[in-house]
Formats: C-alpha cells, sequence, structure tokens
C-alpha cells in the first residue's frame, strides 16, 4: 500500500518517480526527428524552421530585393522590375511570379501559387525529417503521460490523506509533497506543447547560430558592409530585423513589424 510510508520517505520516492518520467518524456523528445535524409536545407527553408511561411516567404522577398527583381509601388503594393536570380528556390519564383501584377503582401501571401509552393516545401521538409509528422508529434505527447500520472498519484495520496485521516507525513513533508505534485503537473503541461521541428532541425538551428553569431542584430552588424548571402542568413537564423535595417520602407510593406523586431534596449551602466 502507498500509503504504508512515511511522508519523507514517500517524497524521497515520488522525487525518484519524477525523474524517471521525466528522463523518458524528455528523451522521447529529444531522439524523434533526430536523422534526417536529402538535399543540404536552402536558406528559405531554413527561414522556415525558424519562424515558419512568414519568415520564410519575407527571406524570399528580401532575394528578390536585393537581386533587383521587385520594387515598392503605390498604395503599398509590390511589383516585379526584373527577373528572378538564377537558381532561386521554387517559393522564391512562386512569389516572383505572383507580382507580376501589382500586389500588396497580404495578397501574395493568399496567391495560389504561393500557396503550393509552401505545401511543396512543407513536404519536403517533413519527408526528409526536418519537421514532424503528426504520428511523431503525438509519439511526443503522449510520453508526457507518466509524468501526469506520477503527478496523480501524489494528489492522491494528499487527498486520500485529507478524507480519511490517514497520515501523510509533518507539515514540511506534506508541502513539499503538494509543491512537487504541481510542479510535476506544470512540467508535464509545458512538455505538452510540441513543437513541429524535430530534433535534427533544432540542432541544426543552435549550431547555425553559434557560427553566425557575428550576424545576430542583437550585436548591431554593420548590414551595409555585409552581403546578401550574409544577409539572408541572418533573415533566416535571426528573423527579419535585418532587412529592416537595409530597406526600412520596403520591410514594412512585407509585414515587418519594426516594433516587435526592435531591439533590446541596453542595461543602463551601474554607478560606482
Amino acid at each position: 500500500m502507498l500509503w504504508g510510508v512515511s511522508g519523507p520517505l514517500f517524497l524521497l520516492d515520488y522525487v525518484a518517480a519524477v525523474a524517471g518520467a521525466l528522463a523518458v518524456a524528455l528523451s522521447i523528445r529529444s531522439l524523434t526527428g533526430w536523422r534526417t535524409r536529402g538535399e543540404p536545407l536552402t536558406t528559405v527553408e531554413l527561414a522556415y524552421l525558424t519562424d515558419r511561411a512568414g519568415l520564410a516567404c519575407q527571406v524570399g522577398m528580401g532575394a528578390l530585393r536585393r537581386a533587383g527583381a521587385v520594387r515598392r509601388g503605390e498604395l503599398s503594393t509590390l511589383s516585379v522590375e526584373g527577373p528572378p536570380p538564377a537558381g532561386s528556390a521554387p517559393l522564391v519564383r512562386a512569389l516572383h511570379a505572383a507580382l507580376r501584377r501589382p500586389q500588396t503582401w497580404a495578397a501574395v501571401l493568399a496567391d495560389p501559387a504561393v500557396g503550393r509552393a509552401l505545401r511543396r516545401l512543407v513536404g519536403r521538409l517533413v519527408r526528409d525529417g526536418w519537421l514532424l509528422t503528426p504520428a511523431q508529434r503525438r509519439r511526443i505527447a503522449i510520453g508526457t503521460l507518466p509524468l501526469f500520472a506520477v503527478a496523480a498519484v501524489g494528489v492522491t495520496r494528499l487527498v486520500d490523506s485529507a478524507v480519511e485521516g490517514r497520515n501523510a507525513g509533518g507539515p514540511a513533508s506534506v508541502a513539499g509533497l503538494l509543491l512537487c505534485c504541481l510542479a510535476t503537473a506544470l512540467t508535464g503541461w509545458w512538455l505538452c506543447e510540441v513543437p513541429e521541428t524535430g530534433a535534427a532541425a533544432r540542432r541544426l538551428l543552435r549550431r547555425q547560430r553559434r557560427v553566425h553569431a557575428e550576424l545576430n542584430p542583437e550585436r548591431r552588424p554593420a548590414w551595409s558592409e555585409r552581403g546578401t548571402d550574409e544577409l539572408l542568413t541572418g533573415m533566416a537564423l535571426f528573423g527579419p530585423r535585418p532587412l529592416l535595417a537595409v530597406d526600412p520602407r520596403f520591410a514594412e510593406l512585407v509585414g515587418v513589424d519594426a516594433e516587435l523586431t526592435r531591439p533590446a534596449a541596453p542595461a543602463p551602466a551601474r554607478r560606482r
């Protein structure tokens, strides 16, 4: 019977059970989507892994803008001014085709050809293991069930002790078990939020951000001295702020919010 042990001993057993359940959940999360195959990722695909379709399209538009293939029009519209760069990704070509007539950014995103290019991009990322399949996401979610089971055991002991008058331990043991149950349930709830990207994708993004740390907007790089490849890589890894730095009016036309991407103000220096 679970309640035949003292409060401190039960609490130690409970913590050990939580550690085991947490190890199971984290192992499943870290191993799902570990392997990938196929060709190396393009900058647009890397942007999709970072912040999904919106950032992928903004990186594509950044590539067209830097190649002189698009221009700003009247009434917040965009239109083509030249051919797309040679060897452009399918999404970039779809964006270029959507702008053969002047369009707003919202109309470009709603264009059927752009939608098809995005679906093909996602299909390739799923097929090659960068994005998780529904079955893999369910597996990660199911991996959190042991945490909720352990939390339920702890809550059951507390409730049973209160209702039946059994001794669950001293006040310290009861308070500790209550806090552990709450922490276990909150951890399980947090881990229930399953990422769309696999372990390999998350590992790749971390590695690329370390390799290209000098492109992090928080370091305020001089974008005027950087080439197109560095600009697009910085956008793909860290968000659209680089485009806002080099071409703010165009960036706003393609949905870059200047307030949301504003860098954090540096902390004031302490007086000595």
